[in-house]
């Protein structure tokens, strides 16, 4: 049986990037939205000159939602079409795999990365989601990579993807950001260590790197002064080391039996490396510095945390390219075939387990409640009043014709970049244009509001809807639905 393996592992590999681009896409071909995605879905639909307006009221870079802009354009803006668009980027990542990773490292690695790249519950969830994780993952995975060949083989064109991959990445997220930020970092160190004839070429590429990311610098601090308004972001310590853990591993299953899993595969890395770096440390080394590169970007914006929450587990994504390498690595060279069937047998038992979990929260007949329940009496003059976040994004994108106001309750700045959902949209902070109107009001909250008493007690209001609470299971929102009349 393992001759058979290593005999048609390339064949069986290939098999892989077949299942890796099958497994999201399994969840595609759902209509259901949470917030962030129903946001990208009205980015898609702006046109240019709204689009570089809202992206720079948002909190991201503008690289992925001008792809996303492109490839609407292409084929079109249903949420069909833009979940395949987050599908593209992991099978080129384990495309890039095969190619260059295999190249470089041997067929094992190539094989073991793109198995775990499929098995890792993570995968699956968010290479279906209209968000940039996907592509990020894939240019910093490139970025990494390609710095360590320049570094090794001090050739122009592994200099060049390096420096192009790693723009792209600061322009899709700005963990990516700070993650080539350290794989630059830890490049010089080497060099300066070790080859100190690459320092030229390291400025060079270096400078080419600031001077391009020039643009997304005076993005970031205008973001940075918008968001400061209302910051949602909080970090719990120590208990986010245990959601890291959780979010590779369990992903949306709640229970604690693959968090165990999940640590035992986190200190067999560690003990494992330790054992090959004391063997031969500069054969482990691209191991060693993907690991530290992840570490170091963890460990530095928790400490920002402390002044300024900016850590949530899913912004892990973009450097799991480097987490999954190292992984492959380390499965490659161990000798232990237990080991091997203990791992890969837990990490398919979490795939099904989460596969199925997601299934039934992705096609819930519940995720269509909601807007059935706004399409069934809805008119063209009605308009719409949310003072939540969740619910109102999913009916903006479904409503984007009726007029839209957002009641900003808690002076938010980054509501500016709510236009995005409906060319109507427009964000409040007060009530008087809605005590003024005469017609038809549609409200919409999660239930943490007293928006319903209170446009129920403004004069001349009836009741035409009363409240009816519907539970969305894919975003996890609660829609309370309510419709009055004002004269």
């Amino acid at each position: 049986m393992k001759n058979f393996i290593e005999k048609h592992l390339n064949k069986i590999n290939i098999g892989l990037i077949v299942l890796i681009a099958i497994a999201p896409l399994l969840l595609c071909f759902n209509s259901s939205l949470w917030f962030d995605e129903a946001y990208s879905v009205g980015i898609a639909k702006q046109p240019w000159g709204n689009l570089f307006i809202s992206t720079i009221n948002d909190v991201h870079p503008i690289l992925y939602y001008v792809l996303l802009k492109i490839y609407s354009l292409i084929c079109g803006t249903s949420v069909i079409a833009l979940r395949i668009f987050s599908v593209i980027p992991i099978v080129l990542l384990a495309i890039f795999s095969f190619v260059k990773i295999r190249k470089e490292f041997g067929n094992k690695v190539s094989f073991y990365f793109n198995l775990v790249l499929l098995l890792l519950p993570v995968t699956m969830h968010y290479g279906s989601q209209i968000r940039m994780y996907s592509l990020s993952m894939l240019f910093v995975t490139i970025t990494a990579v390609y710095a360590y060949l320049a570094y090794k083989n001090n050739n122009k064109k592994d200099w060049i993807i390096f420096a192009i991959a790693s723009i792209c990445s600061a322009y899709t997220h700005y963990f990516a950001l700070f993650t080539i930020g350290i794989i630059n970092i830890l490049l010089l160190f080497f060099i300066v260590k070790e080859k100190k004839e690459l320092l030229k070429r390291w400025f060079i590429y270096g400078a080419i790197q600031i001077v391009c990311y020039l643009p997304g610098i005076a993005i970031f601090l205008l973001q940075s002064t918008r968001v400061a308004g209302g910051f949602w972001i909080s970090v719990n310590y120590p208990d986010i080391i245990t959601q890291i853990i959780e979010f590779f591993f369990l992903d949306s299953i709640n229970s604690g039996l693959p968090a165990i899993f999940g640590l035992f595969i986190v200190i067999y890395m560690i003990l494992r490396v330790h054992k090959l770096y004391l063997e031969d440390k500069k054969k482990i080394r691209p191991v060693t510095i993907a690991l530290t590169t992840c570490g170091l970007v963890i460990l530095v914006t928790l400490l920002i945390s402390f002044v300024r929450a900016i850590f949530i587990p899913r912004y892990m994504l973009p450097m799991l390219g480097l987490f999954i390498f190292a992984f492959a690595y380390i499965l490659s060279v161990e000798k232990s075939r237990i080991i091997k069937i203990i791992v890969i047998v837990g990490l398919i038992g979490l795939t099904i387990w989460n596969g199925i979990t997601l299934w039934n929260k992705s096609y819930s007949e519940e995720n269509s409640k909601p807007i059935e329940a706004i399409q069934a009496e809805v008119k063209p003059e009605d308009i719409f009043v949310y003072t939540t976040i969740g619910p109102s994004s999913s009916v903006a994108i479904n409503f984007d014709e009726n007029k839209q106001y957002f009641y900003n309750k808690d002076n938010w700045t980054v509501e500016k970049a709510y236009g995005a959902f409906a060319p109507q949209m427009k964000v409040v902070n007060n009530l008087d244009e809605i005590e003024n109107y005469t017609g038809r009001i549609w409200v919409i909250d999660a239930g943490d509001t007293n928006m319903y008493d209170y446009i129920n007690e403004m004069e001349g209001t009836t009741v035409i809807k009363d409240k009816e609470t519907y539970y969305h299971p894919f975003s996890g929102d609660t829609f309370i639905i309510s419709l009055f009349e004002k004269n």
